[in-house]
């Protein structure tokens, strides 16, 4: 039991000593952890792109409805004040978000404010987000002023011609130097942002010539990567290019014949449901949109002409809506047929129309696949096939007009025949 105490009493004393061996760099190192200054946090470039992005997107938003009322208004008027009204939304803005926050809309959403190096410690040189007051005057000034009196002295000049004025003129050297300016901007921008790529800090020339720099608005800031936008954005995608597979190959025609007739047939017997059961049947004939027109007239012209007619020629409409609506019978001979027709053919329903005319609606029909064929619009029946009219003259759809003036030709005959025989006899005599 002896060598058990002495043993444990070694132990603790060795502990001790290295405890106290220990002590004057642990003290060393709390004194220069205080010292130090803190680490300058890590931004993600990509939040800061996002902030950027999201306030344009804000702008735009706020943008579109006005100029929409501004259309309704006086389209001139969007066109001639579109830049001051983009002024105004920036302005509103940047008072209620930069100047009163700190941070924009976006920096907010992803979790950003603005931070300067030196803070001033007077309350009353600062902005209600606790920032300088001067800085943000002109960062305002460099970020919302200069491109709009740019964006308008370009406009002037362009509607001035300046580009087109001669070489010495002033207009000419001063479009020189707006040139010259706008193409350094744009070096510098490129500049900045591989510079932005590198170390993550000053987004844009003004944030960098003014030292303002976006950081974490918690030291104990996590990214938060939300994937259920890009679920639905992919879900779109693969949708519609799913639909602009699948439309061409859907005959709407066709869907839109099917569909029309299927309502007509839903219809038509709950309407003559009631007269059917009191009012004997009575079977009537199909009859044709253009069953009246002369048959000498192609159908199809006619009602192609009526499908072309338009405001601008109100004399060809009445005459046409005239022709089809007063449905002449025949047509006179010494009468043009105003739809004469061209190689003519006879379909299986016995009516004529031209070649081409019936040759496009049989091909229309077939592409569209329509088992029933094409309906004449003569008599409302289907047609088949089509030959063509060798040998045979036209006849009218009517022939009972036709039959009384033949009998009177006849008579005519008869009476004349008769008194030349008479004359005949009386000179033998």
């Amino acid at each position: 039991m002896s060598d058990l105490g002495s043993s444990s009493s070694t132990w603790q004393e060795l502990w001790q000593q290295a405890y106290s061996s220990a002590q004057p760099p642990l003290s060393l190192i709390r004194d220069n952890l205080g010292s130090t200054t803190a680490p300058y946090p890590r931004i993600m470039r990509v939040g800061q792109l996002d902030a950027e992005l999201l306030d344009q997107e804000l702008v735009q938003l706020l943008y579109e409805p006005l100029q929409k009322s501004l259309n309704l208004i006086s389209t001139a008027l969007r066109t001639r004040f579109d830049l001051e009204l983009q002024l105004v939304i920036r302005l509103a803005l940047y008072k209620f978000s930069l100047w009163n926050l700190g941070a924009s809309y976006g920096a907010r959403l992803q979790g950003l404010k603005y931070s300067t190096p030196n803070m001033p410690s007077d309350p009353v040189s600062r902005t209600p987000g606790g920032l300088p007051r001067r800085t943000f005057i002109i960062h305002g000034v460099l970020t919302i002023a200069v491109p709009y009196l740019y964006n308008r002295l370009r406009a002037h000049a362009l509607s001035q011609a300046w580009p087109d004025t001669p070489s010495s003129d002033t207009r000419r050297m001063a479009w020189r130097l707006l040139t010259r300016l706008e193409s350094m901007h744009s070096v510098l921008s490129l500049l900045n942002f591989v510079a932005f790529l590198l170390n993550g800090r000053y987004r844009s020339l003004s944030d960098r010539f003014l030292g303002m720099s976006l950081v974490p608005t918690s030291s104990q800031a996590k990214r938060e990567v939300s994937y259920e936008f890009m679920n639905r954005q992919m879900v779109w995608h693969a949708f519609t290019e799913f639909l602009l597979f699948l439309l061409p190959l859907i005959n709407t025609r066709s869907l839109q014949r099917q569909v029309t007739r299927l309502i007509s047939q839903l219809t038509s017997p709950a309407i003559l449901s009631n007269t059917s059961k009191s009012a004997p049947r009575i079977y009537l004939r199909k009859r044709g949109k253009y069953e009246a027109l002369s048959a000498d007239q192609c159908a199809v012209c006619a009602e192609n002409a009526s499908y072309s007619l338009n405001l601008g020629y109100t004399s060809d409409a009445l005459s046409v809506a005239s022709a089809t609506e007063q449905a002449p019978e025949t047509t006179r001979d010494d009468e043009i047929p105003r739809f004469p027709v061209y190689t003519p053919y006879i379909t299986s329903c016995g009516h004529v129309y031209c070649y081409h005319c019936i040759a496009e609606r049989m091909m229309r029909t077939a592409d569209e696949g329509l088992d029933s064929g094409w309906e004449c619009l003569r008599c409302a029946e289907s047609v088949k096939s089509a030959d063509r009219l060798e040998g045979e003259e036209l006849i009218p759809a009517h022939s009972d007009t036709m039959s009384d003036y033949e009998f009177s030709s006849d008579v005519d005959v008869t009476d004349l025949s008769g008194s030349a025989s008479s004359y005949l006899g009386s000179l033998s005599e």
